[in-house]
């Protein structure tokens, strides 16, 4: 994790902030977080588990903080205090006249019982800088503290994370809380870091403001409700339906019209003035039964009642009349469908969604992405992602290709995961912090193409309107989580709950 030696270095060395003073910050940020949060009401045990080094000093720092607040504590440490140096040994010499039990960890039965009986355990045992195996007496307490029943809090990273990819060593941390230091650290947003990370708090400790400047290699950058102001998604009094968005949507085959009508009703319920759906023409009473709302085209159809080719004049009319397109959903493979999307591809002027088995026509030939006249994304699966790069086997797509991509075609690829991962065309990479487990159900992919589609229609020049619309389909899921849980989510719920997760956006021009 290189890029936060880089962000110390400059505090310290450039700035001139002394590095014990960023760790008394630390220190009471996470303390001042637990008291906002509630967790030291009644009477809480806390132990504090402290390892060599920066890490540890945070430690000692903490359970200093928790005294003072009358908190019940006691501090295990890994190094004996004739060990310490620096930063660390100036706040362990703070510890000496408190009311608080420090001792060294001997590995006893009674140190271990006071783990696996404490209501709070804070982690700070191993820091950014680890690599290797965990050693003794590490895994020791690792183990106990995930063996505990107690409330977990991890100072900047649980111990066992490492890198930028969210690699994580065994035995690892399964912390519920992780307050990361000044800024959230890039490892915990992947999995199986992000699992064993829990809800992750980023706090101010002091860093001067433009610390991430000074950072060599690439910033990743995780998405907030405070980076969509209503402001930026309004609507004039005087809109209609011809100038609030119109979308165009190719899809559907036999078998597969729910993914045309999720994404074309997505799209309805994002807010689009006038949502078309062109499918072939056995599926179209299916379709207008299903949505009073949604127009619908009547297309010509191969005998496997796919889309046929000479569809094409039709399609380009629509394409022409929309403000955006999205092609993809419930397609199907047959020959001439395929041949439909790269003729799209190629010839379509407005922005454009490619999603499901458009994806597929492209595995075979992506460098037609070139010739695209108009903005693109790309919604792919890791698994659909892998087809697109011809990599197979037993791996999961990163970030890193997803940007090498984004950046080699021009267009803007959104990989769908845990979490999603939006590259933009220059690169810029931004982790979405919405959605939860739930959304692994057939059909959230056709909904998330319908609600990039509406909104990127309705604000088209709105720089950040493709980060909006992955924040606002994870809102959505989320908003059902208390009634659906995770097994329960299907896509229609994500469908049904855009209004509430749009409801504060729209309103008139501020």
């Amino acid at each position: 994790m290189a890029a936060n030696r880089a962000v110390d270095d400059y505090a310290i060395k450039t700035r001139g902030i002394s590095g014990s003073l960023l760790m008394q910050n630390a220190g009471d940020a996470l303390v001042e977080h637990m008291a906002q949060q509630g967790y030291l009401k009644n009477s809480p045990v806390v132990v504090v588990l402290s390892g060599h080094g920066n890490n540890g000093g945070d430690g000692y720092v903490i359970a200093n903080g928790l005294v003072k607040r009358g908190v019940s504590v006691s501090l295990l440490t890994v190094s004996p205090a004739n060990g310490l140096i620096g930063d660390a040994l100036i706040h362990f010499n703070k510890l000496l006249n408190l009311d608080i039990t420090v001792e060294t960890w001997r590995n006893s039965e009674a140190q271990s019982q006071q783990i696996l009986d404490a209501d709070i355990i804070v982690d700070a045992l191993l820091g950014t800088g680890i690599s290797g195996q965990i050693r003794a007496p590490y895994d020791t307490l690792i183990n106990l503290s995930n063996q505990s029943k107690a409330l977990c809090i991890a100072v900047d990273l649980p111990s066992g994370v490492i890198g930028d990819q969210g690699e994580t060593l065994e035995p690892c941390i399964r912390a519920d809380l992780t307050v990361s230091m000044g800024f959230g650290k890039q490892g915990c947003l992947f999995e199986p870091a992000r699992s064993s990370s829990g809800m992750v708090t980023p706090v101010e400790i002091g860093f001067p403001g433009d610390s991430l400047d000074h950072v060599s290699g690439e910033v990743l950058w995780q998405n907030e409700e405070a980076d969509f102001p209503k402001s930026k998604y309004s609507r004039l009094s005087q809109t209609h339906k011809y100038t609030a968005g119109k979308v165009f949507i190719i899809a559907g085959s036999k078998g597969f019209t729910g993914a045309a009508l999720l994404s074309s009703t997505a799209a309805l319920r994002s807010g689009a003035g006038l949502v078309r759906l062109a499918i072939p023409k056995s599926l179209g009473p299916i379709a207008e039964n299903h949505s009073l709302e949604t127009v619908i085209d009547y297309l010509p159809e191969t005998e496997s009642l796919g889309i046929a080719l000479t569809a094409m004049p039709e399609l380009q009319h629509g394409c022409d009349w929309a403000d955006t397109v999205v092609i993809g959903p419930g397609l199907g493979r047959h020959p001439e469908t395929m041949e439909i999307v790269k003729k799209i591809v190629k010839a379509s002027k407005q922005p454009l969604v490619i999603d499901a088995d458009a994806l597929f026509a492209l595995s075979d030939e992506p460098s037609i992405l070139l010739a695209r006249p108009a903005p693109t994304i790309l919604t792919p699966h890791a698994g659909e992602f892998k087809r697109l790069i011809h990599l197979t086997g037993d791996f999961t797509p990163s970030w890193k290709d997803a940007q090498k991509f984004a950046k080699e075609y021009g267009v803007a690829l959104l990989l769908k995961g845990a979490p999603s991962v939006l590259v933009m065309p220059s690169g810029k990479v931004i982790i979405n912090s919405t959605g939860y487990a739930g959304m692994a159900t057939a059909g959230s992919g056709d909904v998330l193409s319908g609600v990039i589609a509406s909104l990127w229609s309705q604000w088209k020049d709105e720089v950040d309107v493709l980060n909006f619309a992955m924040y606002i389909h994870g809102h959505a899921a989320e908003i059902n989580r208390p009634q659906k849980g995770v097994l329960g989510l299907i896509a229609s719920d994500i469908v049904a709950a855009l209004p509430e997760a749009l409801k504060e956006y729209g309103g008139l021009p501020i």
